[in-house]
Parts: structure tokens; sequence; C-alpha cells
């Protein structure tokens, strides 16, 4: 198990925060991150730094919450249905056009034939 962590925080200027936000971005961290992994290097030791997630990343985790969401509304029409409750026609189609929109989406992720 992974040991516990502590807040360390420390004063720049505009100046010094841009340079720092520029130099994090470009090595593809957040400021944080990037931060840690130069105090470790200059402590003669190497921090575990976790990469910034990139657009397909972020487009997949948006996907699956969406999934997420659409799953619970799904699963709530049915249970109001099994227990006799009437469901909506909207609300089926909702979700209908929900995953088609979702499916479309993560189609698009693909990469394109080689």
């Amino acid at each position: 198990m992974p040991s516990a962590t502590s807040t360390t925080s420390f004063r720049l200027s505009g100046s010094e925060r841009a340079a720092l936000d520029a130099a994090a971005a470009s090595a593809g961290l957040g400021p944080s991150s990037f931060v840690r992994r130069a105090v470790m290097a200059a402590c003669g030791q190497t921090a575990t730094v976790r990469q910034r997630p990139d657009g397909l990343a972020r487009a997949v985790g948006r996907a699956l919450g969406d999934l997420g969401r659409i799953g619970n509304n799904l699963n709530q029409l049915a249970r109001a249905g099994n227990r006799g409750c009437p469901v909506p026609d909207e609300a089926v189609n909702g979700c209908r056009h929900e995953l088609a929109r979702l499916t479309a989406a993560v189609l698009a992720l693909r990469e394109p034939p080689r």
C-alpha cells in the first residue's frame, strides 16, 4: 500500500507560475507532478508521477461517464416497469437517443483503417 502523502505549498510570482505551467504542459504533466519530479531529481531520487491523459483517454473517460449515466437511467426505467408503473415513451426514446449519440461518439474515436 502506498504511503500517505503530504501537501507542501510555496509562493511564485505571476511570471514564475506561468513558466512552471508552460514547462509542465510541455512535459505532459500538471504543475504539481512537474514540481514533484523536479524536487525529487534534485534530491537524487525519482518520483512516480502520472502523465496527463491524452485526448483519447479524456474522450474515453467522458464516454464511460455517459454510459454509466445512461445505464442508471435505463435501470430506473426497468425498475419502474417491473413494479407495474407506466414508463413514458419519451423516457425510453430519450435513452435510445443518448445511446445512439454515445455509439456515434465512440465510433468516432476509432483510428482510421490503415
